[in-house]
């Protein structure tokens, strides 16, 4: 726990309560018709978030990223 989900590092710092700083990503926009459940959310640190959201390769990211959640799913 304290890790992002795409690039695998720490939080890039502790928010006043101590907890790791990590955003959530809905792998399918819920915009786009995802469902907001936990089993479709990642954790990011904020420059895979970007990543995803403005970066060139922001799509092919997020199929790795949608790859990646059955994974971790799977171990949970």
């Amino acid at each position: 726990m304290g890790n992002c989900e795409g690039c695998e590092t720490p939080a890039p710092f502790l928010r006043a309560n101590g907890v790791p700083y990590l955003e959530p990503h809905h792998i399918r926009r819920m915009t786009d018709g995802g469902p907001d459940d936990p089993r479709h959310v990642i954790a990011l640190c904020p420059n895979c978030h970007r990543r995803v959201h403005s970066g060139a390769d922001g799509a092919h990211y997020n199929s790795t990223l949608a790859t990646r959640m059955l994974t971790i799913e799977a171990k949970n």
